[in-house]
């Protein structure tokens, strides 16, 4: 799909066609010059939502290689069964096509003038017809587990919650998810596009294979923050707005770093660490 002014791109109203005429048929993916590649599931991650420019069509070449090479790397990395372009023709197109020829791939395109008329609309219908549909909560899931792999690392969402029966409490964007036990473990953040631990999620996030993020604190129980001072170690690939789990001879918790690795562990003043729950020991 071409991106859209309006982010995320999933409420701009050329985007709200397109879902309507898909209807959980097929992965939604867009294609954008500043970025490349957006994966629906990744809308609402740094820096997809955030980025500001305007859309004219007009790309240069360098712009089109750019979006080409990135768009190479990730149909290489993804197996989809059918690959429908529903791009405008000029530069969206001719990308497509660029990297089609040279992975040997058959591409439906579906857009007669522009993505929104009422013939591309249906033409992108007719296209589906047959597709089995998937539902609001597998996409729901996968939204959940695509941002543990995009915050945490490769695999992480399935480290994390391939064992747990998830429960989707809330709509898009603002998800709540909760195991069936009926305990909350994270709430996706629509304004960051990550997922905010609570301290059973944490706890799970600990004792997963997934790659974990750790504080180690002095002796104390943080209120409200860890200072740099109170903080005896931290994992050097911390980075500022990274979810870490804190850990001390009197308290676990989880919260917001506000420093990288380096800095938390050699600083001497500021904060380290927003903390956002915490447990005594």
């Amino acid at each position: 799909l071409p991106c859209s002014a309006k982010k995320p791109y999933s409420e701009s109203q050329s985007h709200r066609q397109f879902q309507e005429a898909v209807q959980y048929r097929a992965h939604m993916v867009s294609m954008t010059s500043p970025i490349g590649v957006v994966p629906q599931e990744l809308e609402l991650t740094y820096p997809a939502q955030h980025y500001d420019s305007v859309v004219t069509g007009d790309w240069s070449e360098d712009e089109k290689s750019f979006v080409a090479e990135v768009l190479r790397r990730y149909l290489e990395r993804n197996d989809y069964p059918r690959i429908i372009a529903h791009l405008p023709p000029g530069a969206y197109t001719d990308i497509v096509e660029r990297v089609a020829d040279d992975l040997d791939l058959d591409v439906e395109f579906t857009v007669s003038e522009h993505p929104t008329t009422t013939e591309s609309i249906g033409n992108l219908m007719r296209t589906l017809d047959g597709e089995p549909k998937f539902t609001r909560e597998e996409r729901e899931h996968n939204v959940v587990k695509a941002l543990a792999d995009y915050q945490l690392g490769p695999d992480a969402g399935d480290a994390l919650f391939s064992d747990v029966a998830l429960e989707m409490t809330s709509r898009y964007p603002k998800l709540q998810v909760w195991n069936d036990a009926g305990v909350q473990l994270a709430t996706m953040v629509p304004q960051y596009g990550v997922l905010s631990f609570t301290l059973e999620g944490a706890k799970v996030w600990r004792d997963s294979d997934a790659p974990t993020k750790t504080v180690e604190i002095d002796g104390f129980v943080p209120h409200g923050s860890v200072l740099a001072p109170g903080v005896v170690d931290a994992d050097e690939d911390i980075r500022p707005g990274d979810e870490v789990v804190v850990e001390g001879p009197k308290a676990f918790a989880i919260g917001r770093a506000e420093m990288g690795g380096r800095e938390l562990v050699e600083s001497t003043r500021g904060i380290g660490v927003e903390i956002r729950h915490v447990e005594e020991r």
